[in-house]
């Protein structure tokens, strides 16, 4: 590893750790195009796991506002979304892994754009909780899919139930990854090169956090993870 991916990674891991930070979700979708331009093995289990550093903040600190029945309603999509997102992982190369990563966050970034909203039910949880484990497995990406799914919910709340969800899938996530030989050594160094950037990320967001008010930032947020997206899909096809 050069000086200069080094550095790219902590700026990159401390960027998407102010967004997930502040939002709640971001860390993949803002920093995962990237980090797969230097190494295609940060997705999904180096992605998925260092996202949990800064999502354990939220699950203790916004403990009050979390939505446990939305959690456990999220809880009964996630068999069906595990098994899809293993099945992708032993049929798809690297290649097409960072093609997944990359038109993944080009979707999610741009139907949260146009204002996507679903009316809440359980129903929408339950896909929801089917489709984050599904991104989590295959790609670390767990925010997008609750975001849609709790989309009517504060920032404090969206906080604590997106972390406390997100950390469910990983633990298994993680388990069913080194079980089927996705997540090893290599794998272990690069969250730990991770480290750094999330720290930094998340004692930034407590001066972050109180912008979210600001109609500017999520768009940008958004805009700044859809060219990720579109610079990673070129890089495979070009």
């Amino acid at each position: 590893m050069s000086t200069y991916e080094i550095l790219a990674i902590t700026v990159f891991a401390m960027a998407g750790a102010i967004v997930q930070g502040s939002i709640g979700v971001g860390l993949a979708l803002v920093a995962g195009p990237a980090l797969l331009v230097i190494d295609p093995s940060f997705a999904p289990g180096p992605l998925l796991l260092g996202g949990q550093v800064v999502g354990l903040r939220h699950v203790i600190a916004e403990r009050e506002a979390t939505d446990h029945v939305a959690c456990r309603r999220c809880l009964i999509g996630l068999p069906l979304g595990l098994i899809a997102g293993l099945a992708v992982l032993e049929l798809f190369s690297e290649t097409a892994l960072a093609l997944l990563v990359g038109g993944l966050t080009m979707v999610a970034a741009a139907a949260l754009l146009s204002g996507l909203k679903l009316a809440r039910s359980s129903r929408v949880e339950m896909v929801g909780g089917a489709a984050c484990t599904f991104a989590s497995v295959t790609a670390g990406l767990p925010g997008p899919p609750l975001v849609i799914a709790f989309n009517d919910m504060k920032p404090a709340a969206m906080r604590g139930t997106a972390s406390t969800f997100v950390m469910m899938v990983a633990a298994i996530g993680m388990v069913s990854l080194v079980l089927s030989g996705n997540f090893g050594g290599e794998e272990a160094k690069l969250t730990l090169w991770l480290l750094p950037g999330l720290l930094l990320g998340i004692i930034a967001s407590r001066w972050v956090r109180p912008f979210l008010d600001r109609s500017w930032f999520r768009p940008l947020v958004l805009v700044i993870a859809f060219i990720g997206g579109l610079a990673l899909v070129l890089r495979q096809v070009l």
